[in-house]
């Protein structure tokens, strides 16, 4: 996936509106096909309007800094953090205790604004926490 590829998905997958109900919808998705694939365990945690609305911690957790770094590439550039990590060159993040430029985490956007984030981590390569994002969406926006 490039670039181009990814900024059409953040593109497609915006909402007229946002309801902690679609926050449950995506996250249970993203749960039901970590538990269906046999994946590794995985954090979700989607924050909207500086709130947390559904989070759900790997066993033996209690936070997810991996989420709330990747949350913060993304709130603020306003893109996904796959995104961020593909155009590093044109991007001032660097990877630190509050920033981390890899995949698992994309903007929630409503009527074009950037309201919140979904981020996924404990995959074993970023690219896959991305991927079972965009597999809910897709989901979320063909029901």
């Amino acid at each position: 996936m490039n670039k181009n590829e990814v900024l059409k998905l953040e593109s497609d997958y915006q909402f007229d509106e946002f309801k902690h109900e679609d926050a449950w919808y995506l996250g249970t998705s993203i749960l039901k096909e970590v538990r269906d694939h046999e994946l590794r365990r995985v954090g979700i945690r989607f924050v909207f309007d500086g709130v947390i609305i559904f989070q759900y911690l790997m066993d033996g957790k209690n936070e997810d800094q991996w989420a709330r770094r990747k949350e913060n590439v993304v709130l603020e550039s306003g893109h996904s953090s796959y995104y961020v990590f593909l155009d590093q060159e044109n991007q001032p993040f660097v990877n630190d205790e509050t920033h981390v430029v890899c995949g698992g985490g994309f903007p929630i956007i409503v009527k074009g604004e950037v309201r919140g984030c979904i981020t996924v981590s404990g995959q074993r390569d970023h690219v896959d926490d991305h991927l079972l994002i965009i597999h809910a969406l897709e989901r979320y926006f063909k029901k």
